[in-house]
């Protein structure tokens, strides 16, 4: 395992070499921590508990579970055999990493929390494929808002709608546009003043490039590292997201798939060590925001749509900045593996009665990969866009594109997806977590993505009431 450090390839243990002999605690923070751990000591409490919450982007917990696969995956092994772990994670609708990401810092569903999709919805095609990358966006309190309240410091490394979350004290977001080197001037101008350029020195430019993998996820891991051990956080949110993005190139349980997973193991083994040296009653809880399942071929509802007078394209179009539609009725959301179908006019009945039966006429024939068309109702169930009057489960194996013409459906390169619907197993999702106090060796069955939450909250001993459902029983 190696990587770039000061312009040289290290390995693991010569980085960590390097971090102990240029690590500098200032001794007004070690005199903090003596302090808390007298004043705990004094009135018979127990030492004060911090959790590092890691996200690896689309885990299936079959990948540590099931041990047929093989993997050299020794740090997740020991968080699995010491702590306590789910089967599966039934996620949000759809399973995307943005609404999943929020569900797992808030405990509620999106259509409470009101982050629905990766991508904002933008039926004209103007606003250059913005995500929901800003937390003001958030409808209700976060495990940041919570651990903050409770006077505990915060911190966040690249997790999903955190740009300008004034609850972190500590605060990298996850952020892009150009995907050229002025987004690490971006990042630098959005993360908590001077952070970066601190670490930098010793560290390296953080990696802008999301599409860097193994590479940017070990940038994202020295530096979330630095700021447990440098600025004492109790609670710190860390999004690794490089098997994912392998996945989607290759399909789950591929070769650069599990390679992938085997060097993000040695992060995790990091970020572990760090909470634990520097809060006695440390803890690790590693999650994952959805499954995966391979794909061969993509559906374009939207050209289908345009087919049906329900968006017109703009035959005028004269740049980039110019709306790709000129007009529209309604609309198809791609979600990976669904679609959420939008009406440009809710009360628009009859837009709504056409839209309904060309999805039911597609959906007809199974060539076309559709799984099933749901209504608000069950929308509604699933806890997904209040606002969406329908939405498409694909079949596994079919990927929702946002072409404008050409066929329906096409054959395309083997890859992976998530985004279905949470009832097909495959997009089940990861729960484990070790530490102090937490029960050892318990298998909690499949669980619920709006329980972890409270359970992360509950072991920090903060008060959470917002979240959907009470903590599960991790602790002894």
């Amino acid at each position: 395992m190696e990587f770039e450090h000061a312009g040289l390839r290290i390995g693991a243990r010569g980085y960590h070499k390097r971090m102990t002999q240029r690590k500098q605690v200032r001794p007004t923070v070690i005199t903090a921590l003596a302090l808390t751990l007298a004043v705990a000591a004094a009135f018979g409490q127990t030492a004060p508990r911090a959790v590092v919450m890691i996200s690896i982007d689309g885990l299936r917990p079959d990948y540590v579970n099931a041990p047929e696969h093989n993997l050299r995956i020794p740090n997740l092994r020991q968080i699995l055999k010491t702590g306590v772990h789910a089967d599966g994670v039934r996620g949000v609708f759809p399973t995307v990493t943005y609404p999943s990401h929020t569900t797992l810092i808030t405990g509620v569903w999106p259509s409470k929390h009101g982050i629905w999709n990766n991508v904002v919805f933008d039926p004209l095609g103007i606003n250059f494929e913005g995500w929901y990358w800003y937390a003001e966006d958030i409808r209700v309190p976060t495990l940041w808002d919570a651990a903050a309240q409770a006077n505990l410091s915060v911190g966040s490394v690249s997790w999903p709608v955190s740009v300008g979350a004034r609850s972190v004290r500590y605060l990298i977001p996850e952020v892009w546009r150009a995907v050229t080197p002025d987004d690490l001037k971006l990042l630098r101008a959005l993360s908590t003043p001077g952070l970066v350029s601190e670490f930098e020195p010793v560290l390296g430019p953080y990696a802008w490039n999301v599409e860097g993998a193994i590479s940017a996820d070990w940038s994202r891991t020295r530096y979330a590292e630095r700021i447990i051990r440098d600025k004492l956080v109790r609670f710190i949110t860390v999004h690794l997201g490089a098997l994912d993005e392998i996945e989607h190139h290759s399909g789950p349980f591929s070769r650069e798939a599990n390679a992938a997973l085997e060097e993000i193991d040695s992060m995790a083994g990091v970020l572990a060590k760090a909470i634990r040296e520097q809060t006695p009653g440390g803890a690790v809880c590693v999650v994952s925001d959805h499954g995966f399942a391979r794909i061969d071929h993509q559906v374009n509802l939207r050209a289908a749509f345009v087919k049906a007078g329900l968006i017109v394209p703009n035959a005028n179009r004269s740049s980039i900045r110019s709306p790709a539609v000129s007009e529209w009725k309604a609309d198809a959301w791609a979600a990976g593996g669904s679609y959420l179908i939008v009406l440009k006019d809710p009360r628009d009945e009859a837009t709504r009665a056409a839209t309904g039966t060309l999805l039911r006429d597609l959906a007809a024939d199974r060539a076309n990969g559709i799984e099933s068309i749901l209504d608000r109702d069950e929308i509604a169930r699933l806890g997904g866009d209040p606002e969406a009057a329908f939405a498409v489960d694909l079949k596994l194996g079919f990927s929702a594109g946002n072409a404008l013409d050409g066929p329906l459906v096409r054959s395309i390169k083997p890859g992976g997806m998530h985004g279905y619907s949470p009832t097909h197993p495959e997009m089940r999702a990861a729960f484990y977590m070790s530490g102090d106090g937490i029960r050892k060796g318990t298998d909690l069955g499949e669980i619920d993505m709006r329980s972890i939450a409270p359970s992360v909250a509950k072991y920090l001993g903060i008060p959470f009431p917002t979240a959907d459902l009470p903590p599960l029983p991790v602790e002894k």
